[in-house]
């Protein structure tokens, strides 16, 4: 079985812990063969460490070629995400405001 919620179960009703790229059959519940479970963390360490220097790389590569335009694009995108909260907060401030008469009106009612 696949471990897909990041729990196992053993023989004797008792969960244990995996990866999704596991098997339950191979993540250390009930028996643990300590020499395939060292290969399998090294195995996923090396492609860990192997993605994370493409990943090194790659960003030096990208911000030489694309820097000045990813500056100018991260600027834009601040400057609009920064009127957006600001409009969120005014919408905000005016359901509060409506919140709080409606609150004023139906108390007024049920007190007749």
């Amino acid at each position: 079985m696949e471990c897909k919620s990041g729990t196992c179960n053993t023989e004797d009703g008792a969960t244990c812990s995996c990866t999704s790229e596991m098997e339950c059959s191979d993540c250390g519940c009930g028996t643990v063969d300590p020499i395939r479970q060292s290969m399998e963390l090294l195995h996923k360490a090396f492609h860990d460490a192997l993605y994370q220097a493409h990943v090194e790389r790659l960003k030096k590569r990208i911000d030489s070629t694309f820097g000045p335009s990813l500056d100018k694009a991260a600027d834009a995108m601040i400057e609009t995400a920064a009127k957006v909260w600001q409009s969120t907060l005014v919408q905000s401030e005016a359901k509060k405001e409506l919140e709080s008469k409606l609150q004023k009106i139906f108390s007024e009612t049920s007190r007749r």
